[in-house]
């Protein structure tokens, strides 16, 4: 007899908040640093991103 596991909405959904925040605030940090790092130090970053894939 297989039961399903109980599910806690409430902390889903403070979970997901949680996570949206942090994304956000990492978003900020990201942008802050774009700002204030000159483009060719961050697109050669970029690119070695892009490039792995």
């Amino acid at each position: 007899m297989n039961k399903f596991p109980k599910i806690d909405f409430k902390e889903l959904e403070e979970d997901k908040e949680r996570n949206r925040k942090q994304r956000m605030e990492f978003v900020k940090l990201y942008v802050e640093w774009l700002k204030k790092t000159p483009n060719k130090k961050w697109s050669k970053q970029q690119n070695k991103l892009i490039s792995r894939n």
